[in-house]
């Protein structure tokens, strides 16, 4: 049986612990990274004991693919901080600018990228899931959400891509990182329209369908 990777999950919000729960489900351990790890007792009791909990260093150096889950404004700061560390590794970035958005045009994963520097394989994905929907994989036509993703590195777009399959979501190549700017306006528009649409179930879900 195949070893699978070792994944890092930075932050302790609600879609890290609904990502790390899906992942732990299908056999990856988990590292989470917090800058006070100490204080995370009760998340890390939610999460499941077979995770570790450990500072933002340890956990990336313990995970061989990173996703970050922190607040948008905090995520270049730490990319430049660590950068040694995530270089060459694949990073998903599912942060969203929300307000802060680069006013320059670029999606909020090239600022993660351009924080690396040389090296970086950030894949843009999981901005456009709610994360009550990690329970329920299937929409209410019993078929798999979408999960959409963007990057330049084809190596790690594949990576992401067996990830989302195996979780139990479509994946949907949605190109560059350049283009993962739509995505970062795609996620307002799906927050509104989960609530006048849904009453904020934040089950809702975006699909492309065939005409």
């Amino acid at each position: 049986m195949t070893r699978k990777p070792r994944i890092a999950i930075l932050g302790t919000g609600n879609m890290a612990l609904a990502l790390g729960k899906s992942f732990m489900a299908s056999g990856h351990f988990i590292a989470y990274g917090s800058r006070r790890p100490e204080t995370k007792n009760d998340f890390h009791e939610a999460a499941g004991t077979e995770s570790r909990i450990w500072g933002y260093q340890a956990a990336i150096d313990a995970g061989e693919i990173v996703i970050i889950t922190l607040p948008y404004k905090e995520v270049a700061a730490m990319a430049r901080k660590f950068a040694n560390s995530l270089r060459n590794k694949v990073v998903v970035d599912i942060t969203n600018p929300f307000a802060a958005q680069p006013n320059n045009g670029e999606s909020g994963a090239q600022v993660t990228a351009t924080a690396i520097g040389e090296g970086a394989r950030v894949v843009a994905a999981f901005k456009t899931n709610f994360a009550s929907t990690f329970d329920h994989p299937n929409d209410s036509t019993g078929e798999p959400r979408e999960v959409h993703y963007a990057g330049d590195d084809e190596e790690a777009m594949e990576i992401v891509e067996g990830l989302i399959s195996e979780i139990g979501f479509k994946p949907i190549d949605c190109g560059s990182l350049a283009e993962a700017v739509v995505l970062d306006h795609m996620v307002p528009l799906m927050i509104r329209l989960d609530t006048t649409e849904h009453s904020a179930q934040h089950l809702s879900s975006w699909r492309i369908t065939p005409g």
